[in-house]
């Protein structure tokens, strides 16, 4: 049976019964997919329709529909309802539990199609930055676009130029490790690049996809937990010419004990005059709080690049795609044609995903538009 076969029968939802069935056998309870996850396992796709069909019949989803669809007064960055926004506090999910399922979906999506026919796999998942220098027809141009200019920024260029041998890289969560495939290729395709993330997804994906044998200097390694931990980035003192944290789930409060650990991580493993290309959209507040933190670390600010307008336009240029990738995000699970839990449990799936891709009309996106949020590309050198 086809994905649309899937959706469209009315006879498959009773799959969603015996998955969930099957998913409380395997997992001892009801999975928790926004805090429960194991992001350490690369859920095959069978155990992602039994994890989705589990939360669509729960109750967390009427929890976030009753919770959240009062307008939040006074809130972070505006007053936003979740069924209108996607707006979801940050206690109410673990980053590692989300991003697990996430990555899991991606995978058994497929290949998606965009709006001009283009067949692809939903690996560059990145917000981006316009203008392009990608092609219109390149579903990923935005996202390319962020992660050329991270690397290309004028301190990284002529620091680059003087080196006499290849670059060191090491980008602290990579993701599926799009990015640090176009860096190897593309930008820079002589350097020794370590692509590191917490999640066991991504980095299957990053090694099956992008780490293959014709692209040598890509090395994608799990690292259990995430970096920040004591010394567990693999690598020793001052031997990195640049650290790479491109739009990675940090600092989107504050800069707090994680965030410390992590910058420990970059400054021990730079070598003295190393760049931290640090490219991310987060409140505006947090940048300086950053700032006023690498500082005080003994860092330098070399460079500094306000992206935010052309963050916007990426969004709004890519709205089209987005919506045919989120509508072949779901596509493939029995469980939204169970009458009444379905089509609920559909609108909140939509809702978490559109707004953690800072989607036209999310509190995310919204929040870039006010200048509450800031998408920014700096470069820090260790002094």
């Amino acid at each position: 049976m086809t994905k649309s076969q899937s959706r469209e029968s009315g006879y498959t939802w009773p799959m969603a019964i015996l998955l969930v069935v099957a998913a409380v056998m395997y997992f001892g309870k009801l999975p928790d997919v926004l805090k429960g996850m194991n992001s350490n396992h690369d859920h095959s796709p069978l155990e992602v329709q039994g994890i989705v069909s589990a939360f669509c019949l729960s109750p967390i989803v009427g929890e976030l529909l009753q919770r959240y669809n009062r307008p939040t007064l006074g809130g972070e960055g505006g007053s936003f309802t979740f069924e209108k926004d996607g707006d979801i506090e940050n206690e109410d999910y673990v980053q590692s539990s989300i991003y697990a399922l996430l990555y899991a979906m991606y995978k058994n999506s497929g290949n998606l199609t965009s709006e001009y026919g283009v067949k692809y796999q939903f690996t560059f998942n990145t917000w981006g930055i316009a203008p392009s220098p990608y092609p219109k027809e390149d579903p990923q141009r935005h996202g390319k676009a962020a992660y050329a200019g991270l690397v290309t920024q004028e301190p990284a260029l002529e620091y680059a130029k003087k080196l006499s041998k290849p670059l060191e890289i090491v980008e602290i969560g990579c993701g599926t490790g799009a990015g640090a495939n176009l860096i190897t290729r593309e930008v820079y395709p002589t350097a020794n690049y370590l692509a590191l993330d917490m999640q066991q997804a991504a980095i299957n994906t990053c090694k099956q996809i992008h780490g293959t044998t014709d692209n040598p200097g890509l090395n994608c390694q799990l690292v259990p937990g995430g970096v920040g931990k004591t010394r567990n980035v693999p690598k020793n003192d001052e031997t990195v010419d640049f650290v790479v944290i491109s739009e990675t789930h940090i600092a989107d409060i504050e800069i707090g004990q994680i965030e410390r650990e992590i910058f420990g991580e970059v400054k021990r493993i730079l070598k003295p005059g190393g760049l931290f290309l640090w490219g991310n959209a987060l409140p505006t507040r947090v940048w300086q709080e950053g700032a006023d933190y690498l500082t005080k670390m003994g860092f330098e600010l070399v460079s500094n690049l306000n992206h935010t307008q052309g963050a916007v336009r990426a969004r709004d240029e890519d709205k089209e795609r987005v919506d045919l990738a989120i509508k072949g995000l779901l596509e493939p699970y029995y469980v939204f044609n169970v009458p009444y839990f379905g089509p609920r449990c559909e609108l909140v799936s939509e809702r978490l995903i559109a707004n953690f891709y800072r989607h036209p009309g999310t509190a995310l996106y919204i929040k870039m538009v006010t200048g509450y949020d800031s998408y920014m590309h700096q470069a820090w050198r260790k002094k």
